[in-house]
């Protein structure tokens, strides 16, 4: 079988996509220019001219001629899959019983533009952050990103977060949780996960994007979740269904 490598260009075109689509650079604001991203992924300016010329073909950045390149707000809308919130603190809590946690940052900033949409919060307007590491049997196998608006993340501490899954925190602290909007897509590995989860860069990795809100409809939790699909798979019953003359497949709440 003949070897055809991904080349350069693609892969960092992917990782630049991605970063886009987390809202790692802001809208109004142009990315780092050829020479720094060459310097960041050891490559040549033609490698990521390349690169962003793949993401000007896909409509994900404007490149304007003197002033740099800009992201394109407004390109990775999903639809979501809703979830039962019952089932899913459950779950996450039987996780959080049965797997070990490494904490790598805890801090209040300035969210960005796209947790700020998530969060419906209003401009300059501040979250709690941190960033998890899973394991189980002492092998990494996601790695964890959480914002929670300021007034919610300032009720619970840093030692806590090691101790228990967020949504018991949430739980904890009174908030009652009424409902989740999540989404699932494939993604790469960038230098984080990589390190975090012990995989090569660009390595495909399951993506788990998930709002959480409380029982008034206000958002208390925005997860960007990574899992190395060697060690975690996600799992859903269905149940085959034959309404108005059609056979169709739902979630089934009974397992």
């Amino acid at each position: 079988m003949i070897d055809t490598p991904t080349p350069r260009y693609y892969k960092i075109y992917r990782l630049l996509k991605q970063a886009i689509e987390n809202g790692h650079f802001a809208y109004d604001e142009a990315m780092p220019g050829e020479n720094v991203l060459a310097a960041q992924y050891q490559v040549s300016r033609l490698t990521i001219r390349r690169s962003l010329d793949l993401l000007q073909q896909d409509g994900l950045v404007e490149r304007r001629q003197g002033s740099g390149t800009f992201p394109i707000a407004g390109n990775a809308a999903t639809q979501p899959l809703r979830a039962d919130i019952n089932k899913l603190v459950a779950h996450l809590n039987k996780m959080g019983a049965g797997t070990q946690v490494r904490l790598l940052s805890f801090s209040y900033e300035s969210a960005n533009e796209l947790v700020r949409h998530q969060l419906e919060l209003p401009a300059n307007s501040k979250v709690q952050k941190a960033i998890r590491v899973r394991y189980h049997n002492e092998m990494p196998f996601s790695y964890l990103v959480t914002y929670v608006p300021e007034d919610i993340g300032r009720r619970y501490t840093e030692e806590d977060m090691t101790q228990r899954p967020l949504q018991a925190l949430l739980k904890g602290l009174g908030i009652r949780l009424g409902s989740a909007e999540q989404s699932f897509t494939a993604t790469v590995a960038d230098a984080h996960h990589a390190q975090a989860l012990d995989v090569g860069m660009s390595s495909p990795l399951l993506c788990i994007k998930r709002l959480t809100r409380d029982t008034s409809g206000r958002p208390v939790e925005y997860l960007v979740a990574v899992y190395n699909p060697e060690r975690f798979e996600y799992r859903m019953a269905l149940s085959n269904k034959r309404s108005k003359g059609v056979d169709g497949w739902i979630v089934d709440n009974s397992h």
